[in-house]
């Protein structure tokens, strides 16, 4: 794909050069790194990526611009506020695509045993590896597609090679370090992620509660929701 410009009055501008890595749900990078569409929203530009990785924009205006990176099958990524002066040449930071999670959570459950509250999801794929889930917990209701309102997080629960089902046991005394009093009714609502090593800053992070290492995940939607009362 050529690079495009608004008009044929467009005067000569500066070049903005890139790169874009891709990471497979196995956490690998992809050898094909190509096909990769990089635009600067809201303009005619645009092109793709080589098999490399590797990208060129040329005759860009002075401006400041987002560059949005997408390839079907993996999640969008924005770089914002890339600035240009119209005349030299610009190197964007290398940007990373997760491969969106091919496993999706279906329904979910919650039920109070003892003094914890047990959540337990299901797949109606059978997973070869282990796949990960991530349970966002809220006192107002999320729907399937709202992830950006939340209390906390969990990053614990996952789904065994070849099983359908997962489950954790959080304690019910965890809710009361964020304020929540009881009785109050909760929310939780689970998706099908992706995790690994932060690798750009635009990313949503989280640290590991195993490695330390700091991460971000891409999600599978939509998800499941349910809800329980804190006696």
């Amino acid at each position: 794909m050529e690079n495009r410009v608004n008009s044929p009055n467009d005067r000569p501008g500066s070049q903005f050069r890139g790169s874009v890595k891709l990471l497979s749900e196995d956490n690998s990078f992809e050898i094909n790194k190509n096909l990769v569409l990089v635009r600067l929203e809201g303009t005619g530009y645009e092109t793709l990526t080589d098999t490399a990785g590797k990208w060129t924009l040329n005759l860009i205006p002075q401006g400041t611009y987002t560059i949005v990176y997408s390839k079907p099958g993996y999640s969008i990524a924005k770089r914002f506020s890339v600035r240009c002066d119209g005349i030299y040449p610009v190197i964007v930071s290398p940007m990373t695509l997760a491969q969106i999670p091919t496993h999706t959570i279906d329904s979910m459950s919650t039920s109070i045993e003892n003094d914890s509250i047990v959540i337990t999801c299901h797949s109606n794929m059978s997973l070869q590896k282990e796949r990960n889930v991530i349970l966002y917990f809220d006192t107002t209701l999320m729907d399937q597609q709202t992830r950006n309102t939340y209390l906390f997080t969990n990053l614990d629960m996952k789904f065994n090679p070849f099983e359908t089902t997962a489950s954790i046991k959080i304690p019910l005394n965890y809710f009361a370090t964020f304020g929540i009093r009881t009785p109050k009714t909760m929310f939780c609502t689970s998706f099908g992620i992706v995790r690994f090593e932060a690798t750009a800053d635009e990313s949503f992070l989280s640290i590991d509660p195993r490695t330390k290492k700091t991460l971000f995940w891409n999600t599978r939607q939509p998800g499941a929701v349910s809800s329980f009362v804190l006696p």
